[in-house]
């Protein structure tokens, strides 16, 4: 099983020394993305950054912790490249349209990954992975985004992200075998900081 490296974001409180033995930190908020969890991006630390500059826009600042976990797809419901997953996912949604409880634009991803949790009764996924496209946008300075054409003075809306929002919520805060979570950003709260 591959170890990938994860980044979680968080406000800077002014807590650092506790942020290390007390994280990570789990997201219960209504609008949680995928529902309650801990929530890291996958990989590309550029992620992480944007999400501290950016995405929640933190205003006194902002850490990034660093996690490594084994994807693992029997215990990751993974929405990027697990076929099998992508299709439970698209068959539950259509059957929720077909019963009028998906309403096109308002219906949101953690609706549907609850429906599933209600439907396959035992649930037994550590985490889920998903990739938010378009969540950093074309024009930020995050953004690794390049077209695959350029023609008659006209640049193509398709694009190859090389750096793309991986996120993953891990249900359980020791799932995948996530170890570690020590601060790299900024350097000068990082144990590993030269004076």
């Amino acid at each position: 099983m591959p170890t990938r490296k994860a980044y979680q974001t968080l406000e800077d409180r002014g807590n650092y020394d506790d942020v290390e033995n007390y994280g990570p930190y789990i997201c219960s908020q209504k609008n949680a993305w995928l529902g309650s969890g801990y929530y890291f991006w996958e990989s590309f630390i550029e992620n992480a950054h944007w999400w501290g500059i950016e995405g929640a826009a933190y205003k006194n600042g902002y850490l990034i912790c660093e996690s490594k976990f084994e994807l693992n797809d029997e215990k990751c419901f993974n929405l990027i490249d697990n076929p099998d997953h992508i299709r439970i996912f698209n068959t539950i949604r259509d059957t929720m349209k077909q019963e009028g409880l998906y309403v096109d634009g308002k219906t949101t991803v953690a609706r549907i990954v609850n429906q599933i949790k209600e439907i396959i009764k035992v649930f037994h996924y550590e985490a889920i992975r998903v990739y938010g496209v378009n969540s950093v946008g074309f024009n930020s300075p995050f953004s690794n985004r390049t077209i695959f054409y350029y023609r008659e003075n006209k640049k193509s809306l398709q694009y190859l992200d090389s750096t793309p929002a991986i996120q993953i919520c891990f249900y359980d805060k020791n799932g995948l075998n996530r170890k570690g979570f020590k601060i790299i950003y900024p350097p000068e709260y990082s144990e590993d900081y030269l004076v």
